[in-house]
């Protein structure tokens, strides 16, 4: 007699995961069709992600938590595209920031509705507002990082103060973003990348871009 092979069972762990994908999705869904973050009901996202109202609350408190965890995704996805400059800032090549550059702008693009609700959210819900200052400045770090391999490597200038200009890179990024992107096409993409690996260019390195 041929064995069955079981499947494991998926942990829960596994299984939040996976409802969480499902309403990201909805949430971006629905937002894109023009409703707003705060109009919508539990049930109608639960609804739209194929889940039930019981289920959406075993793994959430409420919308403001879906929210925070949601946005642990999406900040993952904008830290995999900043990686691009990151991962290889040794090779001090602005080709690598304006790959990182672009592939950010990618994603905010991509997530742009669940964005603005987080940004907006942030504003009146203290929660919401720590995660996304939490998110934002723990890419703060990793640039801070980047700068201070690059002041020792003699490649950043030196007079720069560390975390002053990491966190305002980071948030000059942020809000170029989330401020431009809803009111242009995604044509305008190209021209903010290019205009971000300048900026960002020149505030850190000794040598301009070409030479």
């Amino acid at each position: 007699m041929a064995s069955v092979t079981r499947k494991p069972p998926v942990s829960r762990q596994e299984r939040r995961g996976e409802i969480e994908c499902r309403l990201l999705d909805a949430t971006e869904r629905l937002m894109s069709d023009g409703a707003s973050f705060t109009e919508l009901s539990v049930d109608r996202l639960a609804t739209e992600a194929g889940i039930s109202r019981a289920s959406f609350y075993i793994y959430f408190e409420d919308k403001g938590h879906l929210l925070r965890r949601l946005a642990d995704q999406v900040f993952g996805d904008l830290v995999s595209g900043a990686e691009r400059w990151w991962g290889v800032a040794g090779r001090r090549d602005p080709a690598d920031v304006h790959d990182a550059m672009a592939a950010i702008i990618a994603s905010y693009r991509r997530h742009q509705p669940l964005l603005i609700a987080l940004s907006e959210m942030a504003g009146y819900d203290p929660l919401v507002g720590a995660t996304y200052r939490e998110l934002l400045t723990g890419i703060s770090g990793r640039v801070a990082q980047v700068i201070k391999d690059g002041q020792t490597e003699g490649a950043i200038r030196r007079e720069l103060p560390v975390e002053a200009t990491a966190s305002a890179l980071t948030w000059m990024v942020e809000r170029a973003c989330q401020q431009n992107l809803p009111n242009h096409d995604a044509g305008y993409d190209s021209e903010l990348a290019t205009a971000l690996t300048e900026i960002v260019w020149g505030a850190l390195y000794l040598h301009p871009i070409g030479q």
